[in-house]
């Protein structure tokens, strides 16, 4: 499930251009304890930043929360954030194993915003900033990917060539 969490941001956020988005980048929260998107949301913004700098939070039970609108310039990755969409999940995979849950729904939402973006490359957090552990030594990122293009190729054959940025915008309302 999706839910739209419309928080407030402290100063406008830039647009960043479809067309413009090449990668999505896998997070961790680096929490094992429990943890939810406003938290996160508060955390970034006690770093003076604009608020939460994903655009999206899956928590452990696989329900998935708008952090900062997709068409926005996140603030996750230094670098890459005009270029990429984010997503964050709930945990620290260096000290624990993803739910179920969450690997089903991130599947989902990953083959949609790659479709949505092009075929935009999956990349993990740790891809791009060799300092940095996202998503952590313990996500199965082969086998996830396996999934993503396997979603993907289900999506192509139900729907055809069609607009998955429509069907995000639908589920964002």
């Amino acid at each position: 499930m999706l839910h739209n969490t419309k928080l407030n941001f402290t100063e406008a956020l830039q647009e960043r251009a479809a067309n413009s988005t090449e990668c999505i980048v896998l997070h961790h929260s680096e929490n094992v304890g429990p943890q939810t998107v406003e938290d996160v949301h508060k955390g970034h913004l006690a770093r003076k930043w604009a608020g939460i700098g994903y655009h999206y939070f899956i928590d452990k039970k696989g329900e998935i929360f708008i952090g900062r609108p997709r068409n926005t310039i996140g603030a996750h990755t230094y670098g890459y954030n005009q270029k990429s969409v984010a997503i964050c999940f709930q945990g620290d995979f260096n000290k624990e194993q993803i739910s179920q849950k969450q690997f089903e729904g991130a599947v989902m939402l990953v083959a949609l915003l790659s479709l949505a973006y092009g075929n935009a490359k999956v990349v993990r957090q740790c891809d791009l900033i060799k300092e940095m552990t996202g998503p952590g030594a313990n996500f199965p990122f082969d086998s996830f990917c396996g999934k993503v293009e396997e979603c993907k190729s289900m999506f192509v054959n139900l729907f055809g060539d069609f607009d998955y940025g429509k069907i995000l915008d639908l589920l964002n309302e």
